[in-house]
């Protein structure tokens, strides 16, 4: 035990420090540095058993541990003090090709030294029986303690128990019946409260405008009752319940009499960059001001209006050779519900083509070469067409794709589309 308390221990006081100063941050956890101190408690015990067990945990639990040199010569160490002779001279070796250059070394025992070297050579060590009797012996101690003192445990609780039977058996038909008279009463207040709701679905707003979606809430229950109204929707709508004569106020409760209608609008704004087409559910929620698992809801559909704008940019041929002049077309169209208005169309050519001029269209070009046309409206199913004249370089490849990008900005609805242009390639010279 003399070298266990010279390395193992300060070792264990320096993790119950580290411990102690961050204030058990991690203290619901398991670790590597609690699981070694359990197996190093069940070596100083003489249970050898179960600190190999414990040991195995930590490796294989936290394989890249601080402690692992230290769990290593553990395993050895408990492995040869209950019997097993190949298993501890396989963890020394472990220790040995691990760290090789670990002072913990000059502290191995002669025996283990001896069993690593014959293990090493290739011979397969007996176990000795004594030992693996005695270090059963020790477990099966340890087993029937903990069976006595949890059998102890469970006698007091059954002592506590039978001192609390009576008690609880005095006051157990008091309470089921007040929690009876309690239920039933809740129930049929419950039952009572009828809230309906009436919507008309199916509406169609369009991108960046404010809509709103009439609906009303009945009262059908005999008594006069108050709820709390909910919208449920994506937060970018900003989706609020307010009066269909008041839509500046939002309302979130309102009373209503028995048989009285409330009229109430949903004022949404849709967002400007839904897709032309999209449709999104919306809650409307009615829940009693008393009782909050009382409820009704209903799902209305609104549908998205907007332009949606693709492009279409390509070389009039496929095949192209060097210094060859020809067209490049930008075909922009509106396959959307809306006119798409304010459209900014950026074109960046192909770096082998030479920007001649456009046919009939205003453009500027920034430095870097983007070409930028001005398109002030597209109406639904229509489309506009730029036109250039383009000459493809003298020095281009042979094999060489030409690729582009078309970006084409709404102005009104502050939304970007990318495009990449159809692929033309260049013939290679005869």
């Amino acid at each position: 035990m003399g070298y266990l308390d010279r390395i193992i221990r300060p070792v264990c006081i320096s993790l119950l420090v580290m411990l102690l100063g961050t204030g058990f941050l991690f203290a619901a956890e398991v670790d590597d540095a609690a699981v070694f101190v359990d197996a190093f408690a069940a070596y100083q015990k003489k249970d050898y058993l179960t600190a190999i067990e414990k040991a195995d945990q930590l490796i294989q639990m936290f394989p890249d541990s601080p402690l692992r040199d230290v769990t290593l010569l553990l395993i050895a160490r408990s492995c040869i003090k209950s019997g097993d002779n190949q298993r501890a001279a396989k963890a020394l070796t472990s220790f040995n090709n691990e760290f090789s250059e670990s002072n913990l070394k000059t502290t191995v025992e002669e025996e283990l030294l001896s069993l690593a070297i014959r293990y090493k050579n290739g011979e397969q060590l007996a176990p000795n029986k004594q030992l693996q009797s005695a270090a059963q012996k020790v477990r099966a101690e340890r087993l029937a303690q903990e069976r006595a003192a949890a059998a102890k445990l469970e006698q007091e609780r059954l002592a506590r128990e039978k001192a609390e039977r009576e008690r609880i058996a005095r006051e157990k038909i008091e309470a089921e019946r007040r929690a009876r008279e309690k239920l039933a009463a809740e129930k049929a207040a419950k039952e009572s409260i009828k809230a309906v709701i009436t919507v008309k679905d199916g509406k169609v707003v369009a991108a960046g405008e404010n809509g709103g979606i009439p609906f009303e809430v009945s009262n059908r229950g005999k008594n006069s009752e108050e709820f709390m109204l909910e919208a449920i929707a994506p937060p970018e709508f900003a989706v609020s319940v307010t009066s269909l004569s008041n839509r500046d106020a939002a309302v979130t409760r309102i009373k209503l009499a028995a048989g009285e209608t409330f009229k109430g609008s949903l004022s949404l704004r849709m967002p400007s960059d839904r897709v032309d087409g999209a449709r999104t559910t919306i809650t409307i929620k009615t829940t009693s001001a008393t009782y909050s698992d009382v409820f009704q809801q209903k799902n209305v559909l609104t549908i998205t209006s907007a332009p949606l704008v693709r492009a279409v940019a390509k070389l009039a041929k496929n095949a192209v050779a060097p210094g060859e002049q020809l067209n490049y077309r930008v075909t922009i169209l509106n396959i959307g519900s809306l006119p798409a208005q304010s459209l900014t169309v950026r074109l960046q050519l192909p770096l082998q083509l030479d920007f001649l001029g456009a046919h009939g269209q205003k453009f500027r070009q920034e430095p870097d070469g983007t070409l930028i046309f001005r398109v002030e409206q597209i109406d639904p199913g229509k489309l506009a067409e730029l036109k250039l004249d383009v000459r493809v370089l003298d020095k281009s490849n042979g094999g060489q794709k030409l690729g582009g990008q078309v970006e084409v900005i709404n102005g009104q609805l502050q939304r970007k589309d990318i495009f990449s242009a159809v692929t033309s390639v260049i013939r290679s010279k005869p």
